[in-house]
């Protein structure tokens, strides 16, 4: 038998910053429709499923050929519930359907630039490596090296043991080594895994490294507007 592949797409009805963010069109469609279309055409991906707690937004994502098999417990409905309890949730609820689950996938609908290439490589990543999960990543846009913050008297600090601007030699950005950071485009863990840590960030987690043009995770509006004109660029 082989491997099984449950995709999850969480997408709560509440967005204070962006208010509907689930629904808004980016390209003509509703953004949580780039996240089913993704994978959908995913190769890796066997079943994919919305976890909503919103009847707008099952109906839209079942016109964009969304499986939505339930509605989300009011429980893991609001602003405050971890995102982990509601893969938990889809993992039980797929387990009961399927009988076996072997992996389990996180796709967020913020982020409507990754392509199905991206599930797929992420996923034959953690496969190939026989981790224990996979996030993906992408470069700094600055180095992180040089953060600074205002102290008690409102001057600036450097946030950073090393290379830091305050540093006595200057040290320039293309000399300082390459730092990644999380993109939350892909996440994906076996589900002994997932069932041991409840979390895609194990002792056994690779990443999977994305170009930073297809990893902006929409969290303002601002963002939301720079990616409506990337794609039309």
């Amino acid at each position: 038998m082989s491997d099984r592949v449950l995709g999850v797409i969480p997408a709560r009805g509440g967005s204070t910053r962006i208010p509907d963010k689930n629904l808004k069109q980016i390209d003509g469609m509703p953004m949580i429709a780039h996240t089913i279309r993704d994978a959908e055409s995913a190769n890796m991906i066997d079943d994919a499923i919305v976890s909503t707690d919103n009847e707008r937004i099952a109906t839209v994502a079942k016109e964009y050929n969304g499986n939505v098999p339930f509605k989300r417990p009011d429980e893991l409905a609001t602003d405050k519930a971890p995102t982990n309890e509601v893969i938990t949730h889809a993992i039980e609820w797929a387990t009961e359907e399927y009988s076996n689950v072997d992996y389990v996938s996180l796709l967020q609908v913020t982020s409507p630039l990754r392509e199905p290439e991206d599930i797929d490589n992420a996923l034959h990543r953690l496969q190939e490596t026989s981790s224990q999960s996979v996030v993906s990543v992408s470069e700094y846009l600055s180095p992180p090296q040089w953060a600074v913050a205002e102290n008690n008297d409102g001057y600036l600090e450097s946030q950073s043991d090393s290379a830091g601007l305050w540093q006595d030699e200057y040290v320039r950005s293309q000399d300082l080594g390459t730092l990644l950071h999380p993109n939350g485009a892909v996440s994906a863990a076996t589900i002994d895994a997932w069932m041991e840590f409840e979390s895609f960030y194990t002792p056994e987690t690779v990443g999977y490294e994305m170009p930073a043009k297809r990893s902006l995770d929409i969290d303002e509006p601002w963002e939301l507007e720079l990616v409506r004109k990337m794609i039309h660029t």
